[in-house]
């Protein structure tokens, strides 16, 4: 299983090398190894590469066009309970989407990004369902900053109809979620408050969601300061 997971990895890693045009729902100029070496650090570490997108968060005005992005899906989507989900990667690597998970509602017209590359913003809105609010999950894969194994970091948010807004999430080893959505719901995020974090393989995953019918949740995902 494990094989097969790391072949549909190296697959879409691939594919993306070889169109590497920008996403729907994506925003930023990707902070590479060849970027930090342009303002002369001439050997960057996987920790460089993550410590200068988190400086560089809010650069060009990425994280504006970003919230931008979700607030005219919201427009557009009208009054219905809808979750605004931002994810920031300064992992140091790529980010490929791996799956998701529905609980309540659904994703709206633009789909989730299927890449998230370092030093970039994804955007992707989430609205209810019929008499239910907004309850979702997605997973989204990366290599582990100490050699060729896979992680997956989970980013999951509910705004339910009655009830308090929260997020969950966690890092684990490739392949874990699937078999815990329902654990992960009743267990975990239906238990959780507005703000959730989680540490794992050297990574750190942080997210927050605000109040209101309509709400911002955010995750940024990072290679954190030492």
């Amino acid at each position: 299983m494990q094989n097969n997971a790391r072949h549909k990895f190296s697959e879409q890693a691939n594919l993306y090398k070889a169109k590497p045009q920008m996403a729907s729902g994506v925003f930023g100029t990707p902070i590479t190894v060849e970027t930090l070496q342009a303002i002369g650090l001439t050997a960057p570490t996987q920790k460089d590469v993550a410590d200068y997108a988190m400086k560089m968060m809010n650069a060009g005005g990425k994280d504006t066009n970003a919230q931008n992005f979700v607030d005219n899906l919201k427009k557009k989507c009208g009054d219905a309970y809808s979750t605004e989900c931002l994810i920031y990667n300064a992992t140091g690597t790529t980010l490929y989407l791996d799956t998701y998970h529905d609980w309540h509602g659904h994703i709206y017209t633009s789909p989730y990004p299927p890449v998230i590359q370092n030093g970039q913003w994804g955007a992707y809105l989430h609205v209810c369902g019929f008499l239910v609010g907004s309850a979702g999950a997605v997973v989204y894969r990366s290599k582990v900053p100490s050699g060729g194994d896979l992680c997956d970091w989970l980013f999951s948010w509910s705004i339910p109809l009655i009830g308090d807004n929260g997020v969950y999430t966690e890092i684990r080893e490739e392949g874990h979620f699937p078999k815990y959505w329902n654990y992960i719901y009743h267990k975990k995020l239906e238990k959780s408050g507005r703000c959730s974090s989680d540490k794992q393989y050297g990574y750190f995953s942080s997210t927050e969601i605000g109040e209101g019918t309509t709400a911002t949740a955010c995750a940024i995902f990072r290679l954190p300061y030492y």
